[in-house]
């Protein structure tokens, strides 16, 4: 009788363990779905809200192009059993959200900046398909904006547009051809500051389309280093910020200016100055001055080491 009893509470189990898993597997079906989302592309910098990714195009030319993918992906069980329209849209609101969640200010560039396919097929039988935003440094081109494209999926032909992944923000670096890491060597001609410089490694970097700016790494900012004692340096802080300008056909130096408002900065014109310069090596020599001034002059060689 217990062995009787015993066989049927194990088929009991094994009937219930049954019924368990076939409604698992109905329940799996029922609320599977085809999910379109936008992929990771380039590096992303965001790890929740709206998801952002970063592009660095290297250096671009005044009216040239570069380009990032744009993936577009199919999640669901296998892949896409037909092909897929995917409607793709620029969204202002997009970039709102994400500028709050990260504490940025991006703004969306002119549209003589970018270009997108507005429409993408996720072929049947694949997940994911790749299409290419184009960036053109046009005329309407700001290299001090923080740019930010915002794209969502607007409309798909079947499935469920992704409420995580759905859209995102695309950022993109751009230099310009004097942009890059340098060691630096020269010295001012102030007294008592007019000690020597050399091997101190310097950022140009990239503030239009033919202008970089001295970013001194060690300082954490815009700026020059001055000298101020045998091997020691010092500053003035973003106070003296120079701004070099070339004339991209020649490499000449047309103008030094300074991204601050507190002195004025032009070329200097005194004693071992010359002609402002790239040379074919990418080597600059420059020369520049403070307050109008050739008692407040720097003289600098700046040898290329490579890209930023």
């Amino acid at each position: 009788m217990k062995n009787i009893k015993n066989l049927f509470l194990g088929l009991f189990v094994v009937s219930l363990a049954s019924c368990l898993k076939a409604d698992d597997m109905n329940i799996d079906v029922k609320y599977k779905t085809n999910v379109i989302e936008i992929a990771n592309t380039g590096n992303n910098l965001t790890n929740t809200g709206v998801p952002g990714f970063y592009s660095d195009l290297g250096v671009v030319a005044a009216g040239g192009t570069k380009t990032f993918n744009i993936n577009v992906n199919y999640t669901g069980p296998g892949s896409a059993p037909e092909d897929i329209t995917v409607t793709l849209s620029s969204d202002a609101a997009t970039l709102s959200a994400y500028n709050i969640e990260n504490g940025v200010s991006k703004v969306v560039p002119p549209s003589s900046v970018f270009s997108f396919p507005t429409s993408v097929v996720i072929k049947k039988g694949t997940n994911l398909t790749t299409v290419e935003a184009k960036i053109t440094v046009s005329s309407d081109f700001n290299f001090s904006a923080a740019y930010g494209l915002p794209i969502k999926i607007s409309q798909v032909s079947t499935g469920v547009i992704s409420g995580n992944f759905g859209k995102a923000v695309y950022s993109f670096g751009v230099r310009n051809k004097y942009d890059g890491v340098y060691k630096l060597k020269g010295y001012h001609t102030r007294v008592p500051y007019n000690y020597p410089y050399s091997n101190i490694t310097m950022e140009m970097r990239t503030l239009g389309a033919n202008s970089v700016g001295f970013y001194w790494p060690t300082a954490g900012g815009f700026g020059h280093p001055i000298g101020v004692g045998p091997g020691r340096v010092s500053w003035y802080g973003g106070a003296v910020s120079p701004v070099v300008v070339f004339d991209v056909a020649t490499n000449l130096v047309t103008d030094v200016y300074n991204q601050s408002n507190a002195v004025p900065i032009s070329i200097y014109t005194g004693p071992g100055s010359g002609q402002g310069r790239q040379a074919a090596d990418k080597t600059m020599y420059l020369y520049w001055r403070y307050s109008a001034n050739n008692a407040r002059g720097f003289l600098d060689t700046l040898t290329y080491v490579g890209p930023r």
